[in-house]
Protein backbone atom coordinates (compact mmCIF):
# COMPACT_ATOMS: atom_id res chain seq x y z
CA UNK A 1 0.00 0.00 0.00
CA UNK A 2 1.15 2.94 -1.14
CA UNK A 3 2.20 5.41 1.97
CA UNK A 4 -0.20 8.99 2.34
CA UNK A 5 1.50 12.03 2.69
CA UNK A 6 1.06 13.28 6.71
CA UNK A 7 2.16 16.70 6.39
CA UNK A 8 -1.23 17.94 8.09
CA UNK A 9 -0.46 15.00 11.31
CA UNK A 10 3.14 16.76 11.09
CA UNK A 11 1.73 20.34 10.84
CA UNK A 12 -1.39 19.82 13.81
CA UNK A 13 1.36 18.21 16.09
CA UNK A 14 3.39 21.46 15.79
CA UNK A 15 0.09 23.57 16.36
CA UNK A 16 -0.72 21.58 19.24
CA UNK A 17 2.76 22.08 20.52
CA UNK A 18 2.63 25.88 20.11
CA UNK A 19 -0.97 25.58 21.97
CA UNK A 20 0.51 23.36 24.97
CA UNK A 21 3.24 25.91 25.52
CA UNK A 22 1.16 28.95 25.86
CA UNK A 23 -1.34 26.77 28.22
CA UNK A 24 1.27 25.06 30.56
CA UNK A 25 4.19 27.47 30.16
CA UNK A 26 3.08 30.70 29.50
CA UNK A 27 -0.44 31.05 29.69
CA UNK A 28 -0.32 35.21 30.00
CA UNK A 29 0.69 34.63 25.97
CA UNK A 30 -2.52 34.63 24.64
CA UNK A 31 -1.48 34.57 20.89
CA UNK A 32 0.06 31.28 21.29
CA UNK A 33 -3.72 30.18 22.36
CA UNK A 34 -5.14 31.41 19.28
CA UNK A 35 -2.74 29.46 17.24
CA UNK A 36 -3.26 26.68 18.40
CA UNK A 37 -7.08 26.67 18.05
CA UNK A 38 -6.11 25.32 14.63
CA UNK A 39 -4.40 22.28 15.87
CA UNK A 40 -7.79 19.76 17.14
CA UNK A 41 -9.70 20.15 13.79
CA UNK A 42 -6.57 18.74 11.98
CA UNK A 43 -6.04 16.21 14.01
CA UNK A 44 -10.27 15.51 13.66
CA UNK A 45 -9.54 15.37 9.82
CA UNK A 46 -7.01 13.16 10.67
CA UNK A 47 -9.45 11.02 12.25
CA UNK A 48 -12.35 11.07 9.77
CA UNK A 49 -9.60 9.68 7.21
CA UNK A 50 -8.08 7.40 9.58
CA UNK A 51 -11.66 5.97 9.77
CA UNK A 52 -11.58 5.57 6.20
CA UNK A 53 -8.72 4.25 4.95
CA UNK A 54 -7.87 1.66 8.14
CA UNK A 55 -8.23 -2.14 7.23
CA UNK A 56 -9.06 -2.74 11.04
CA UNK A 57 -11.27 0.09 12.80
CA UNK A 58 -11.03 -2.34 16.37
CA UNK A 59 -7.30 -2.10 16.48
CA UNK A 60 -6.97 1.59 14.72
CA UNK A 61 -9.63 3.07 17.99
CA UNK A 62 -8.05 0.43 20.39
CA UNK A 63 -4.63 2.12 19.59
CA UNK A 64 -6.51 5.85 20.29
CA UNK A 65 -7.88 4.01 23.43
CA UNK A 66 -4.76 2.77 24.84
CA UNK A 67 -2.78 5.65 24.30
CA UNK A 68 -5.64 7.78 25.61
CA UNK A 69 -5.16 5.38 28.50
CA UNK A 70 -1.49 6.36 28.87
CA UNK A 71 -1.45 9.82 28.30
CA UNK A 72 -4.48 10.45 30.90
CA UNK A 73 -2.65 10.55 34.71
CA UNK A 74 -0.21 13.47 32.55
CA UNK A 75 -2.87 15.07 31.34
CA UNK A 76 -4.27 15.58 34.76
CA UNK A 77 -1.59 17.16 36.07
CA UNK A 78 -0.26 19.60 33.01
CA UNK A 79 -3.45 21.16 32.73
CA UNK A 80 -4.43 20.54 36.63
CA UNK A 81 -8.23 19.96 35.34
CA UNK A 82 -10.09 16.27 35.70
CA UNK A 83 -11.91 15.81 32.13
CA UNK A 84 -10.72 13.31 29.76
CA UNK A 85 -7.44 14.38 27.21
CA UNK A 86 -8.42 14.55 24.22
CA UNK A 87 -7.52 11.06 22.81
CA UNK A 88 -10.87 9.79 24.49
CA UNK A 89 -12.88 12.60 22.33
CA UNK A 90 -11.07 11.27 19.08
CA UNK A 91 -11.47 7.95 19.75
CA UNK A 92 -15.53 8.24 20.28
CA UNK A 93 -15.60 10.98 17.42
CA UNK A 94 -14.02 7.86 15.30
CA UNK A 95 -16.82 5.25 16.59
CA UNK A 96 -19.38 7.47 15.72
CA UNK A 97 -18.49 7.83 11.74
CA UNK A 98 -17.85 4.35 11.74
CA UNK A 99 -21.07 3.17 12.86
CA UNK A 100 -22.33 6.04 10.79
CA UNK A 101 -20.77 5.10 7.53
CA UNK A 102 -22.08 1.10 8.20
CA UNK A 103 -25.62 2.53 7.38
CA UNK A 104 -29.12 0.71 8.59
CA UNK A 105 -29.13 0.45 12.77
CA UNK A 106 -25.52 1.47 13.19
CA UNK A 107 -26.51 5.05 12.51
CA UNK A 108 -28.90 5.11 15.24
CA UNK A 109 -26.68 4.38 17.90
CA UNK A 110 -23.95 6.66 16.36
CA UNK A 111 -26.72 9.51 16.39
CA UNK A 112 -27.52 8.50 20.22
CA UNK A 113 -23.15 8.36 21.14
CA UNK A 114 -23.27 11.83 19.05
CA UNK A 115 -26.07 13.11 21.56
CA UNK A 116 -24.51 11.41 24.77
CA UNK A 117 -21.53 13.12 24.21
CA UNK A 118 -22.85 16.15 25.40
CA UNK A 119 -22.25 15.18 28.84
CA UNK A 120 -18.88 13.44 28.24
CA UNK A 121 -16.32 15.61 30.28
CA UNK A 122 -13.88 14.90 27.75
CA UNK A 123 -11.89 18.23 26.32
CA UNK A 124 -13.96 19.56 23.53
CA UNK A 125 -16.73 16.92 24.18
CA UNK A 126 -19.85 16.46 21.83
CA UNK A 127 -17.97 19.47 20.00
CA UNK A 128 -15.04 17.19 19.20
CA UNK A 129 -17.11 14.57 18.18
CA UNK A 130 -19.24 16.37 15.73
CA UNK A 131 -16.13 17.87 14.17
CA UNK A 132 -14.94 14.52 13.68
CA UNK A 133 -18.29 13.44 12.60
CA UNK A 134 -18.46 16.88 9.97
CA UNK A 135 -15.16 16.18 8.37
CA UNK A 136 -16.51 12.66 7.33
CA UNK A 137 -18.06 14.76 4.68
CA UNK A 138 -15.44 16.17 3.19
CA UNK A 139 -14.69 14.35 0.45
CA UNK A 140 -18.20 13.62 -0.77
CA UNK A 141 -20.14 16.78 -0.05
CA UNK A 142 -17.06 19.51 0.91
CA UNK A 143 -19.67 22.42 0.96
CA UNK A 144 -21.58 20.68 3.44
CA UNK A 145 -18.60 19.51 5.80
CA UNK A 146 -17.77 23.34 5.59
CA UNK A 147 -20.84 24.90 6.43
CA UNK A 148 -21.35 22.21 9.17
CA UNK A 149 -18.10 23.26 10.78
CA UNK A 150 -19.51 26.82 10.57
CA UNK A 151 -22.43 25.90 12.41
CA UNK A 152 -20.11 23.94 15.34
CA UNK A 153 -18.54 26.75 15.45
CA UNK A 154 -21.95 29.25 16.21
CA UNK A 155 -23.37 25.93 18.48
CA UNK A 156 -19.61 25.85 20.63
CA UNK A 157 -19.62 29.80 20.74
CA UNK A 158 -23.49 30.02 21.89
CA UNK A 159 -22.92 27.32 24.65
CA UNK A 160 -19.64 28.33 26.55
CA UNK A 161 -19.21 31.73 25.38
CA UNK A 162 -15.93 30.59 23.89
CA UNK A 163 -15.98 32.05 20.61
CA UNK A 164 -12.11 32.41 20.00
CA UNK A 165 -12.59 28.79 19.05
CA UNK A 166 -14.05 30.18 15.88
CA UNK A 167 -10.54 30.59 14.65
CA UNK A 168 -10.76 26.78 14.20
CA UNK A 169 -12.30 27.72 10.93
CA UNK A 170 -8.82 28.68 9.29
CA UNK A 171 -7.73 25.26 9.52
CA UNK A 172 -10.53 23.81 6.82
CA UNK A 173 -8.48 25.32 4.11
CA UNK A 174 -5.59 22.97 5.43
CA UNK A 175 -7.07 20.16 6.25
CA UNK A 176 -7.12 18.63 2.80
CA UNK A 177 -4.35 20.42 1.06
CA UNK A 178 -2.46 18.77 -1.79
CA UNK A 179 1.20 19.43 0.19
CA UNK A 180 3.88 19.85 -2.53
CA UNK A 181 6.38 18.83 0.56
CA UNK A 182 6.47 14.96 1.42
CA UNK A 183 6.02 13.88 5.40
CA UNK A 184 6.26 10.48 6.77
CA UNK A 185 5.70 9.87 10.30
CA UNK A 186 6.00 6.94 12.11
CA UNK A 187 3.53 4.55 12.31
CA UNK A 188 2.57 5.20 16.02
CA UNK A 189 4.28 8.52 15.89
CA UNK A 190 1.35 10.68 17.21
CA UNK A 191 0.34 7.56 19.97
CA UNK A 192 3.78 8.07 21.35
CA UNK A 193 4.18 12.24 20.58
CA UNK A 194 1.05 13.14 22.38
CA UNK A 195 2.01 11.66 26.31
CA UNK A 196 5.98 12.17 25.29
CA UNK A 197 5.51 16.41 24.87
CA UNK A 198 2.92 16.79 27.83
CA UNK A 199 5.87 15.10 29.95
CA UNK A 200 8.34 17.04 28.71
CA UNK A 201 6.28 20.55 29.09
CA UNK A 202 5.85 19.47 32.64
CA UNK A 203 8.95 18.78 33.39
CA UNK A 204 10.40 21.96 32.39
CA UNK A 205 7.50 23.61 34.05
CA UNK A 206 9.14 22.54 37.28
CA UNK A 207 12.19 22.93 36.92
CA UNK A 208 12.02 26.58 35.33
CA UNK A 209 8.97 27.96 36.69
Amino acid sequence: MERRNQMTTALAAILMVVDHIGAILFPEQIALRLIGRLSFPLFAFGIARGVTFTSNFPKYILRILLAAAISQPIYWLAFQNTHLNPLFTLALGALVLWLWRKGGRERVLAGVLLILSYWIKSSYSWYGVATIFVFGFYDSARVLSFYGQVLLQLLYGFFTGIWVQSLSLCAFPLAGRVWKKTVYLPKYFFYVFYPLHLVILVVIQKIWF
